[in-house]
C-alpha cells in the first residue's frame, strides 16, 4: 500500500523523479519541467529543442516545478538559467501542507544575458514530501535545468 501511495504522488506532481530521491542521489531535472504558475501565463512557455522553458512573452513571468521526495533531510538545490534580471527560490512543505521550510530569492547576476547557476539553497524535505522551485523568467530568459542533491 505505501508504494502505490507513493506512486500516486508522484503522479500527483506531475514531475518523475529520476532517482528513488535519497539524500545522496543527485538528479537533474529539465526546464520543461517547469510550468506556468497562472494558467493565464501558459501560452508565455515553450519548451526548446533541448527540453528548457523560455519565456517568449514580453514581461516577466512566474514558473514553478514541484519535485516528489522519499527521504526526510537537507537537499542543496540549484537552478540553470539564462538571463540577468531573473530570480529563483525553493520551498518545501511539511505534513500539514504549510510552506515550512522557504530559502531567500536568488537573483542573476546583472549585465549581459548569459547562463548562470544560482544556488537556492538547502531546504529541509520532510518523507514522501516535495520541493517546490518558483522562478521570476523575464523575457527572452530561459531555464535550462534544476538540481537537486
Amino acid at each position: 500500500m505505501k508504494g502505490f501511495q507513493t506512486l500516486a504522488k508522484v503522479c500527483a506532481f506531475g514531475v518523475v523523479a529520476l532517482s528513488a530521491g535519497t539524500a545522496a542521489a543527485w538528479q537533474y531535472y529539465p526546464g520543461a519541467a517547469f510550468k506556468a504558475a497562472y494558467a493565464s501565463d501558459a501560452s508565455c512557455f515553450n519548451v526548446s529543442s533541448y527540453s528548457a522553458l523560455v519565456n517568449n512573452c514580453t514581461t516577466t513571468r512566474l514558473a514553478i516545478a514541484t519535485v516528489p521526495m522519499w527521504t526526510a533531510g537537507y537537499h542543496p538545490t540549484t537552478v540553470q538559467i539564462y538571463g540577468n534580471n531573473s530570480w529563483c527560490e525553493t520551498t518545501t512543505v511539511n505534513g500539514v501542507g504549510n510552506g515550512a521550510h522557504l530559502g531567500t530569492a536568488t537573483y542573476t547576476v546583472a549585465g549581459p544575458m548569459a547562463w548562470q547557476t544560482l544556488n537556492t539553497g538547502d531546504r529541509y524535505v520532510w518523507e514522501d514530501f516535495a520541493i517546490v522551485f518558483r522562478c521570476g523568467l523575464q523575457s527572452g530568459g530561459v531555464i535550462g535545468g534544476f538540481t537537486i542533491d
